[in-house]
């Protein structure tokens, strides 16, 4: 009983620290020279992993299809070149982690009404209040900083990364279970690793600083995100539910804002926290009530 408590707090805990230990990276590296690294190294990780993996399966991986390989491929071009890479960007610009997390945390209300116009898909009534909720939580953080105290081009930034996200999450949703998800992992690391490759040589001068924050920073993001809290996620979702474990997400916000403000002086006003709140609230409405309707 315990071990079921802990482990979705560790998770909680580990998926909110991707976001402050990028504000402490970017703080010795360029943003995608920071990324060209860490997911070289998580593609290392990740091809360690398979053999182990293809052990503890019960039945073999689908095999994927070369349409699939590319599909793949452009989704992690997309979450984790264009997402994290514009998330990064605005970080390094000083936008402050709570803010990022919260507004790319919107990604399933963004979805959601994309789907209206895209797939002629109506909402329930309480979907609509959970976005008009997660709508107003955001104004209510971003309001009192938006006479100077908030980068503009770091807020844009981050807005284009929660428009990739999406996008990219729609886009592994029609994939679906057509590709093992380990090996699926590996081929997004690998696709990520190359395009950023390209962004540093044609459009960022690359930068590292190894100093022992940023070692720090980048191990942390390797080991304890992308490899310790996705190896949590396989067990929770084997576990669990997947709309239980979806359900963690919307602690992330917060967790980060309150983090961030201990850690980083970020501040965290009383009107602060009920926006994170509110957002995170209306999040979840959307996402838990996203079944469709019975005929």
């Amino acid at each position: 009983m315990l071990f079921r408590v802990i482990l979705p707090l560790i998770f909680i805990g580990l998926w909110s620290s991707a976001f402050l230990a990028a504000k402490v990276g970017v703080q010795y590296s360029t943003p995608f020279a920071m990324l060209l690294v860490r997911f070289t190294l998580v593609s290392l990780v990740f091809a360690a992993m398979l053999p182990f993996a293809r052990i503890w399966r019960d039945t073999p991986p689908p095999r994927a299809t070369r349409a699939v390989i590319g599909w793949t491929a452009l989704v992690g071009i997309t979450l984790h070149s264009t997402y994290l890479g514009s998330v990064f960007f605005a970080l390094s610009l000083g936008l402050p982690a709570g803010i990022a997390a919260l507004i790319v945390s919107l990604q399933p209300l963004l979805a959601s009404g994309l789907a209206i116009f895209l797939f002629g898909e109506r909402l329930r009534a309480i979907q609509i209040g959970g976005m008009l909720a997660g709508l107003a939580g955001v104004v209510l953080v971003l309001l009192p900083k938006m006479g100077g105290g908030m980068p503009a081009l770091g807020l844009a930034s981050v807005c284009f990364g929660l428009c990739a996200v999406t996008f990219g999450t729609l886009l592994q949703k029609r994939i679906g279970g057509k590709i093992d998800l380990l090996q699926g992992n590996l081929v997004q690391t690998l696709a990520a690793s190359a395009f950023l490759a390209v962004i540093c040589l044609t459009v960022e001068t690359p930068r590292i600083a190894w100093e022992m924050p940023f070692i720090l920073s980048l191990a942390w993001q390797v080991v304890m995100v992308s490899a310790g809290a996705y190896v949590i996620l396989m067990v929770l979702i084997q576990r669990d539910t997947m709309a239980s474990v979806s359900s963690l997400m919307f602690l992330v916000p917060p967790t980060t804002a309150v983090i961030a403000a201990v850690g980083f002086n970020e501040p965290l006003t009383f009107l602060g926290i009920i926006g994170f709140c509110l957002t995170s609230a209306g999040v979840y409405l959307v996402t838990a009530n996203s079944r469709p309707r019975d005929a």
